[in-house]
């Protein structure tokens, strides 16, 4: 199977509705010019992934498959992202941006004020100015009230809000986002041995019609993925420490990741042949670096970070995450068993009615093949599971879960011709 050919089938499809969609140069007009350079470089692309123009080394081959991917990724994804950044900087704060991005600059700037953003309202910020919804209907936006993230989320953005800042004259949250692909991109190349495969995961990862608008507009779900596919990445080198120092970062970057640690452990646990040492290895930096990075908020007022960390998303502070997306919430609201969509339900016997079952069995299936692929499936159907019963499944998260579960399947395909070439 020509599997570069595919890729760059599939590159070419992906690319080019995005840029018939967004801008990718931060100047008045089209760039024709860019936009010819962009289609012969996918043209070429194709031709030499075909064999077409092909006649050199293998060495030289992935030289120049890698080159034509960056060089394109460079021109689409880079490029809409730095062009909706500075469209951003000469506009509005909000436009172009999802609140998640506003909420996160506000909490840098109080941060810097001295003050708890974890305590305080985000009323007279930018955050004001997005426009809400709730079945259509214009709402006030429950971001006002709580900021959701935690606080790697909230700190790792000041690197470059420092740099940014005096050069350039403003800051937008997506330039973290943006070096966070960057670095899982670089990740899964190094991840996945069958380089063929590696294209195809990251130009699924970068370009994947149910993530990229996502990304653009700032969402947070590829910034956690990065430092979760890094630490998977070193687990898998065997280095735990740092596994465990990364994971912790993971786990402070997005509640999502949270959900993968039942199957880290196990994972760790049946790879060390059950050596304790082994995983207190990992799991020891991963509390070390989760109670270095939420301590200081905890002390600093722990009623209001646990109601923003935790209790918003289940409905138990006040002015919490209201039932939304398109999950069992939706059908239970829709079925007129829930009411009002601001007040607490109990998810969670759902939750773990349910979830629990699923978990024991993907456990199982995890000490039966402890593979990598089956770390990340098993994490990615339990999530599925977990967050449909839940008090919201939003857009996003369903992207999210099809990243993971991409990958899951890509790097299953990867062992398994590992495993045929050692036959």
């Amino acid at each position: 199977m020509n599997l570069s050919a595919i890729n760059a089938v599939i590159l070419f499809a992906l690319a080019v509705p995005l840029v018939m969609h967004y801008r990718i140069l931060p100047i008045k007009g089209t760039p024709y010019w860019l936009f010819g350079i962009l289609f012969l470089l996918l043209t070429v692309n194709l031709l030499f992934s075909l064999g077409q123009i092909s006649r050199i080394g293998r060495f030289w081959q992935e030289k120049f498959k890698n080159f034509f991917m960056i060089l394109i990724l460079i021109i689409v994804l880079g490029g809409s992202s730095i062009t909706l950044i500075a469209d951003r900087a000469k506009t509005a704060p909000v436009y172009g941006v999802h609140d998640i991005i506003l909420q996160q600059e506000a909490a840098m700037r109080y941060l810097l004020q001295g003050r708890n953003p974890y305590r305080e309202t985000y009323f007279g910020t930018p955050v004001e100015s997005f426009h809400y919804d709730e079945l259509g209907q214009p709402a006030v936006n429950p971001a006002l009230f709580h900021f959701v993230m935690p606080p790697w989320y909230l700190l790792f953005p000041f690197i470059f809000y420092f740099i940014s800042l005096p050069i350039l004259g403003f800051f937008d949250g997506r330039m973290a986002l943006l070096s966070c692909l960057v670095g899982l991109l670089a990740v899964i190349y190094r991840w996945l041995k069958n380089k063929d495969l590696a294209r195809l995961a990251i130009i699924m990862t970068a370009l994947s019609p149910a993530t990229v608008n996502y990304f653009l507009e700032g969402r947070s779900d590829l910034f956690a993925l990065f430092w979760l596919m890094w630490s998977l990445y070193l687990l898998e080198k065997k280095q735990l420490i740092w596994s465990g120092i990364i994971l912790g970062l993971a786990c402070m970057s997005k509640q999502t990741i949270w959900f993968i640690l039942p199957f880290y452990g196990f994972y760790l646990w049946v790879k060390a042949k059950r050596s304790i040492t082994e995983l207190f290895k990992a799991l020891v930096p991963v509390g070390l670096v989760v109670g270095l990075l939420a301590l200081p908020f905890l002390i600093w007022n722990f009623k209001a970070f646990a109601d923003s960390v935790v209790f918003y998303l289940s409905g138990k502070a006040a002015n919490s995450y209201p039932v939304s997306g398109y999950g069992w919430g939706m059908v239970l609201y829709q079925w007129g068993i829930i009411k009002d969509l601001h007040s607490y339900y109990p998810f969670v016997v759902w939750q773990a009615m349910i979830s629990i079952p699923i978990l024991i069995l993907l456990i199982m299936r995890l000490h039966r093949k402890p593979l990598m692929s089956g770390l990340l499936i098993s994490y990615s159907l339990f999530l599925l599971v977990f967050w449909y019963f839940s008090r919201y499944f939003n857009n996003s998260h369903i992207a999210y879960i099809s990243s993971i579960f991409m990958l899951g399947v890509v790097k299953l395909v990867d062992e398994q011709t590992l495993s045929t070439e050692g036959q």
